[in-house]
């Protein structure tokens, strides 16, 4: 049973069965796995960045509000670099797959050129890939930054302090608004 609740354990089994599924189905083509891996990760990067956005960071200001209370330390010290981490990675294997895709669809570098530069045919994902990109970029470049002085895993003066909550949750609201319309082009493009 710890087996099953171990996050590596529940990772391998969700696959194992993903495998029987596809197997027993006949569920095949020659970038399906590309696809399910791309949507898997961007289901995890999606939904981290609405539980930060939508119960961590409210709930670790209720905390600092909540002068009786336990205080928001186990949350920046355990849950937050945790849920980061996963965060980070979910966004880099989700922007690179979706580079995969377009150029295992389009044989070539073709999709890629394609998407980035609007080109006939490539006008919808192209808008959801110019959003994915600016959305990981957010994630590597300016929340991540930014969240390592905010937990205090990088000195900071409380001014820098003050001024990286301000550009994380910029940047971490722009992701959370870009993320409803780049899941549609996601989806309308194939």
């Amino acid at each position: 049973m710890n087996y099953i609740n171990s996050p590596k354990g529940k990772i391998l089994l969700g696959f194992i069965l993903a495998a029987i599924v596809v197997v027993a189905t006949g569920m095949q083509n020659h970038y399906g796995l590309v696809v399910w891996l791309h949507v898997t990760a961007g289901v995890m990067w999606i939904g981290l960045l609405y539980y930060f956005n939508f119960v961590q960071v409210p709930g670790m200001g209720q905390a600092l509000a909540d002068t009786d209370g336990p205080g928001p330390a186990a949350i920046g010290k355990y849950i937050a670099p945790r849920a980061l981490l996963w965060f980070r990675m979910a966004a880099a294997t989700t922007w690179i797959l979706g580079l995969v895709l377009l150029a295992l669809q389009s044989r070539g570098m073709d999709g890629i050129i394609g998407a980035f530069t609007f080109a006939q045919g490539y006008v919808v994902i192209g808008i959801g890939a110019w959003m994915g990109t600016i959305m990981a970029f957010n994630v590597w470049f300016i929340i991540w930054p930014n969240q390592q002085k905010i937990l205090g895993m990088v000195s900071a003066s409380t001014e820098q302090i003050a001024t990286a909550k301000k550009n994380a949750a910029l940047a971490s609201s722009i992701n959370v608004i870009l993320s409803i319309p780049m899941l549609l082009t996601m989806l309308a493009w194939h």
